[in-house]
Formats: C-alpha cells, sequence, structure tokens
C-alpha cells in the first residue's frame, strides 16, 4: 500500500464542469511525485502526492508510482482514461522516455519506465521534460493564457527551464532543450550534481543553496542554521537575520538574476514565468530579483520587465502532463 497525500483541486481550468474525458497525469521531480486525474479542461478530479526517493532506483518508482495512479484512478470513480502523460525531471527523450544522466534522479540514466506502465495500464504513455510542459500549461492555463513566446523556469531541487516559441515547446534534438541550469553564471564556481562547474544549478537551486550552508558551517562560520539545513531553512533563517543565510540567498539571487538576463537577450520572450518550490522562498527579496535582473539585462529591460511569477503553483507540470496526454490520443 502507498500512504499519499490528497491535494486540492486546481484553481486553474478552462471549463465550467467537467468535459466527460480523462488521462492519468504525472509529475515526477527529485524529491516528490505527483499523479492525478484530469480532464481536457483542467478540471482534477483527484490528485495525490508521495516521495520520489530517486536513489531505490527507476524500477521501485515506478512500481509505486503504479500504485499511486491506481489508487487515484479509484478515487476519481474509476473513469475510462485515454493516456497517461507524465512530466519529469530531466533530462529525458521524449520520444522513448529514457534518461539521459538525469543529476537529479541518479541511476535512471539510460532507463524508461514507460514500458512498465504501459503494460500495466494498458495505455499510451507519453512523457516530456517538467519545465517544458509547465511552458505549455502557462500558455494555456495561466495568467498568459494565448503566449506564443515564453519561458518557464522552475527553481526547485534543480534548475530547469522550458521553452514555448511560436506556440509550440521547443525540445531540441534529443529532447535536451531547455536546461538553463547549466547557464554558467559563475566561472569556477560550485559544481552541479552533472558537474558543470559555476552553472546557475551549482549556484542557486535548492540542493546548491542548503550545500553552500552546510559547508560554510563546517569551514567554521556561525549560524543559527543546523548542519542539515534544507533550502527552506535557510530562507527562514535568512529572514530572521542570520547572517550566513542572506549571504547565501543573496548569492542565489545574483545567479538568478544573471541568469534571467541572459534567457531574456537570447529568446527575446513574452514573459519568463517562475515556479518551483523555491520561488515561495524567494518571496522577501522578489523586488531585489527584479531589480538585480534589470540591471543585468539589455536596456530595454530597464523598465518594464517581464519576469513573473506562476499562478498555477505546482500543478503547471502536472496540466502539462495531461495536455500531451490528449495530444498524443488526439493524433
Amino acid at each position: 500500500m502507498v500512504h499519499y497525500i490528497p491535494t486540492d483541486p486546481f484553481s486553474a481550468r478552462l471549463t465550467d464542469t467537467p468535459s466527460g474525458e480523462y488521462v492519468l497525469a504525472v509529475d515526477i521531480g527529485g524529491t516528490a511525485m505527483r499523479a492525478g486525474v484530469v480532464d481536457s479542461g483542467g478540471w482534477s478530479l483527484a490528485r495525490a502526492r508521495i516521495a520520489t526517493h530517486a536513489d531505490r532506483g527507476l524500477i521501485d518508482t515506478a512500481a509505486r508510482l503504479e500504485s499511486l495512479l491506481r489508487q487515484v484512478a479509484s478515487e476519481a470513480g474509476e473513469r475510462a482514461f485515454t493516456a497517461i502523460g507524465i512530466s519529469t525531471a530531466g533530462p529525458v527523450d521524449p520520444a522513448t522516455g529514457t534518461y539521459r544522466h538525469p543529476p537529479n534522479l541518479p541511476g535512471w540514466h539510460d532507463l524508461s519506465m514507460v514500458p512498465a506502465l504501459s503494460s500495466a495500464f494498458g495505455l499510451p504513455v507519453v512523457v516530456g521534460h517538467d519545465a517544458t510542459l509547465a511552458a505549455l500549461a502557462e500558455t494555456r492555463f495561466g495568467a498568459r493564457r494565448g503566449a506564443r513566446d515564453l519561458v518557464y523556469v522552475t527553481l526547485s531541487t534543480g534548475i530547469g527551464a522550458g521553452i514555448v516559441a511560436g506556440g509550440r515547446p521547443v525540445t531540441g534534438s534529443t529532447g535536451g532543450a531547455g536546461e538553463a541550469g547549466h547557464l554558467i553564471v559563475h566561472p569556477g564556481g560550485r559544481s552541479c550534481g552533472a558537474g558543470c562547474r559555476g552553472c546557475l544549478e551549482g549556484e542557486a537551486s535548492g540542493t546548491a543553496i542548503a550545500a553552500a550552508v552546510r559547508a560554510a558551517i563546517a569551514a567554521g562560520r556561525a549560524s543559527t542554521l543546523g548542519a542539515e539545513a534544507d533550502a527552506a531553512a535557510v530562507f527562514a533563517a535568512a529572514t530572521e537575520g542570520d547572517a550566513l543565510a542572506i549571504e547565501v540567498v543573496e548569492g542565489a539571487i545574483e545567479a538568478i538574476a544573471t541568469g534571467l538576463a541572459g534567457l531574456l537577450a537570447l529568446l527575446d520572450p513574452e514573459a519568463i514565468i517562475l515556479g518551483g518550490g523555491l520561488t515561495n522562498g524567494l518571496e522577501p527579496w522578489w523586488e531585489a530579483l527584479l531589480d538585480r535582473t534589470r540591471d543585468i539585462a539589455l536596456p530595454r529591460y530597464a523598465g518594464d520587465l517581464p519576469v513573473e511569477r506562476t499562478t498555477l503553483g505546482d500543478d503547471a507540470s502536472l496540466l502539462g502532463a495531461s495536455l500531451i496526454a490528449f495530444e498524443a490520443v488526439a493524433g
């Protein structure tokens, strides 16, 4: 039996009543994975989440995910489903669901859970990168509904980006497009899980923030934080005036602002939407982040800076997974 945590219905939906057509949607992150029953208008009949425990391996995760999907399907009244859509941390090949050296899903390289889930449910299974699908969901359900050129940046255990250009998601030749977490923002800086030194993920992800504090404490820095502090604790301590926490948070803001300025210059989107768990932690520093981004970005962004927080919250990637599932069966 999988113990799961029910979650509230989606706040964003396109219709006033469910459509009667349903898919199973999944969002797999480095820390947690979520499953839900979603209709084509964005209605959720059931949702739940459990820990990913990626270090236990893909086979273990796929078995627990199967159980979770069966539970939400039962919760929704055993509806007829047309497909399963999976949003996942990557890199991942969307054609096969095969992972390619995913830094936050250790041991999953060259593996796919598509065959197991397809066999278990007798349904087509489609896979996409979580940030890419979140970007797609923002153009369909979010405050920027109807946008044709948009970037979604997820700030979480890792950092990634999804790109929609001309109304279509940009996946690249192998599904690896959007790895904004590996843009170099501090040459010679800290390494991320993939071994890139000084990249955005290595400097400003939840993993990096926690690691920076632990390293400083181990080196003798005074702090109210313990040696096992996570990113949420670092943000909380910074709001209470802890000097080390403030230093680490300000360093993360500098790295994020540098990355955002680069994305604006490269892609010229209608907006960059920020989501992921760290976005909430950045709330007290939101204006500081925007100001620093304006300082670094091209002069045309000195006034109107199109950087916004998601209005979809944690639902963005799950909604994106439902969209590709409906698209798969629509042909």
